[in-house]
């Protein structure tokens, strides 16, 4: 590993090379005061790249998660990582073919609930396969849980938007083409791609999505509050900190504020409580309203679902209903996915985000003893994602043929190691009832 120095609109950047390969970590696109707008990050004569990067205040920050309800994904995603935290955690992980130029663009959201993730986590951190394909690959970190979602401010979403604009204005320095961008998410991170899709607000600025486990529309059962609807649940919040107002909520520590939080939205759950408000801007009116108008950004997907997902009925016809709406409207067109891959090492199968792995690469990083068939599965879907990216379309390159979801062709593309084929909804729904009734996964 050596370091490499790149010159950029905003200063000289210092990284690592390693293989042929460039990591440029926590890089910030933007900064902000608490429960504020992102603002433009200040220029730079030079910024270390080589330093771990910083993640928003969160469960892992003030409380033990190896053990309990998140000790499984603590040791499937973060163990032996070391995390520092901020309440200004917009920074980008970037990962780029050394010489890279003009290529195609992926940048990555993560997961978590909207109340835990980080930027660098083991799976997709610093994912090197992608930059193997020619594309340059990015990590965007954003605010979580109360620093976001306070009086329905969706702070997170506003830090996406301006994180986008920023990789389109600065990632040619890094040798991408801000004209092919394409964004991915998995969980929080896909439903968020959703959230941001239902207005304009991203046109011009990426031409495709991939969403894993997180497309398309929670039911009306759980329809979002609107921000009004939200502040007797904040003053709560506020009142559980000893805060009468919003200065003094925004003035006490993170730890305070946090707690204060999480203990109200555990005490008096709702499913509201830790999911983004309909705000009237980044998310205009309720998504049915938005589907219904096809007034959504039309672009091609891909969406996909585990075996054993969260939720797993759910999600599979939250996919398959974004993939038939895009159908019956007339929009760009949508390739669905089941991952149906038993993981290695342990009972659980195909759990919720363990699709990860395979799509991002890092399996050196994780404990499982991974065999040959898992790492040709993973070939086989980062380079679907691939040729996606470079053409918005995962079909090419030998691959087997996998056609998007349309008014006569509703089956899903097979991922489990073994079929090259296709699914149908119903042989989907027998293998997502059956995880959800007996295979019940770690969620």
């Amino acid at each position: 590993m050596s370091l490499i120095t790149i010159g950029t609109g905003l200063g000289r950047v210092t990284g690592t090379e390693n293989d042929g390969v460039c990591f440029f970590r926590g890089i910030p696109y933007a900064v902000t005061e608490r429960f504020e707008l992102p603002k433009p990050y200040p220029k730079w004569e030079e910024f270390d790249a080589t330093r771990p990067e910083t993640d928003c205040w969160q469960y892992l920050a003030f409380r033990d998660e190896s053990s309990g309800p998140d000790a499984f994904y603590h040791k499937e995603f973060r163990s032996d990582r070391e995390f520092h935290f901020t309440e200004s955690p917009m920074i980008l992980n970037i990962v780029a073919a050394k010489g890279a130029k003009d290529q195609p663009v992926l940048v990555f959201i993560h997961g978590g609930g909207f109340e835990t993730g980080t930027v660098g986590e083991l799976p997709y951190g610093d994912c090197r396969e992608y930059a193997k394909h020619g594309i340059v690959y990015v990590s965007l970190g954003y605010r979580l849980n109360v620093f976001s979602l306070y009086e329905g401010g969706n702070y997170g979403f506003h830090d996406m938007i301006f994180g986008l604009k920023w990789i389109k204005e600065h990632i040619a320095d890094f040798g991408g083409d801000p004209e092919r961008i394409t964004i991915m998410g998995q969980s929080a991170g896909a439903m968020s791609i959703m959230d941001l899709m239902y207005t304009q607000t991203l046109s011009g600025i990426v031409k495709g999505a991939v969403c894993m486990s997180g497309a398309g529309m929670v039911p009306k059962l759980t329809k979002p509050w609107t921000k009004e609807q939200s502040l007797p649940f904040w003053a709560n919040v506020r009142k559980r900190a000893g805060a009468e107002t919003t200065e003094e909520f925004k003035a006490l520590p993170p730890e305070k504020i946090w707690n204060a939080w999480y203990d109200e939205s555990r005490e008096h759950w709702s499913f509201q409580a830790v999911q983004p408000s309909i705000d009237g801007t980044v998310i205009p009116k309720l998504p049915q309203d938005v589907a219904k108008e096809g007034s959504y950004l039309d672009i091609p997907m891909i969406v996909g679902v585990t075996s054993q997902d969260f939720m797993p009925y759910i999600i599979y016809e939250m996919a398959l209903g974004w993939a038939m709406q895009h159908a019956r409207q007339g929009k760009a067109p949508v390739w669905g996915y089941m991952f149906d891959r038993t993981l290695p090492g342990e009972s659980y199968k195909a759990f919720h985000g363990c699709d990860l792995w395979y799509m991002f690469g890092n399996m050196d990083r994780c404990w499982r003893p991974f065999e040959d068939v898992d790492f040709a599965l993973k070939d086989q879907m980062v380079q679907y994602v691939a040729q996606f990216v470079k053409a918005g379309d995962p079909n090419g390159g030998g691959l087997p043929a996998w056609p998007a979801v349309a008014k006569g062709q509703k089956k899903f593309r097979l991922l489990d190691g073994v079929s090259d084929g296709l699914i149908s909804p119903m042989a989907c729904r027998r293998k997502e009832y059956h995880s959800f009734l007996k295979d019940k996964g770690p969620l």
